[in-house]
């Protein structure tokens, strides 16, 4: 959730906010940012001015747009606290698939970290394996979670483990399934990361799974990152939380991928 308030903020505090309302809703007024912090129009131009120098926005007449690449660009803290109802029931949607004694993957994203406080809350036994350090510290005390952690060099923006040893490890195991994330999703690239360890591990995930959920949210859809993580041939289904597009719904139906979405 957005916070409205007309209080005095520092010009940093204001523009990390501009920031995550660009990435939730895709587009920002001026007017109605100018109103809700009290400030002139002027001010918030001068925001969205430095936001398009960081690559996060395309400024538009009467406000700004959510650039086309800047999906891939917001690190771990600035995703963390956005969207997080819409995150859970999304991974409260992806929980569904797992079974009774299931090998399954979580991966590093913030959406897909909601699921380990699902999992610990579930009374039959399952082996996780993750590289995420939040979905460690919610199961490791967990009696019915067997944890296994992929090891590797820690990734201080993403709170987990990457690099080679990471994919190494993933290669020695066989996953029924795994539940992922990524930067961003096209029909003409595929899924793409922000950096080439996000892609690497995320494409070692996918080769060991025997099935992959994708959980996205409707931001990164119709975006491009900077590296190519994969295409859609592995993908068993896309968890979202709006409904697509005709057009994504049918790409989805020819590919045989299951599609949900969580606001009916």
């Amino acid at each position: 959730m957005i916070p409205h308030t007309r209080r005095t903020m520092i010009t940093e505090e204001r523009q990390t906010i501009i920031k995550a309302e660009l990435l939730e809703k895709k587009s920002i007024s001026v007017a109605e940012l100018a109103q809700r912090y009290d400030v002139s129009f002027e001010t918030i131009r001068r925001d969205i001015k430095e936001l398009e120098k960081e690559g996060i926005a395309k400024k538009i007449y009467g406000g700004a747009v959510l650039a086309e690449r800047a999906a891939g660009d917001f690190r771990f803290s600035d995703l963390a606290n956005i969207m997080v109802d819409t995150k859970q029931k999304m991974a409260q949607t992806a929980a569904q698939a797992i079974r009774r004694s299931d090998c399954i993957y979580i991966d590093f994203s913030t959406t897909c970290g909601q699921m380990a406080d699902i999992i610990g809350a579930m009374n039959s036994p399952v082996n996780v394996m993750t590289s995420s350090l939040d979905v460690m510290a919610k199961l490791e005390d967990k009696s019915h979670v067997s944890l296994i952690s992929v090891g590797g060099e820690w990734d201080t923006e993403n709170r987990a483990f990457m690099g080679t040893t990471s994919v190494q490890t993933l290669h020695m195991y066989h996953l029924d399934k795994a539940f992922i994330s990524c930067r961003a999703i096209s029909m003409a690239h595929g899924l793409s990361d922000k950096s080439g360890a996000e892609s690497e591990l995320r494409k070692a995930i996918i080769e060991s799974a025997n099935q992959v959920f994708l959980v996205v949210d409707h931001t990164k859809f119709d975006r491009m990152a900077f590296v190519k993580t994969a295409g859609f041939e592995k993908i068993s289904a896309v968890i979202t939380d709006e409904e697509p597009s005709a057009e994504w719904k049918h790409f989805f139906k020819e590919r045989d991928i299951e599609l949900c979405w969580t606001n009916d």
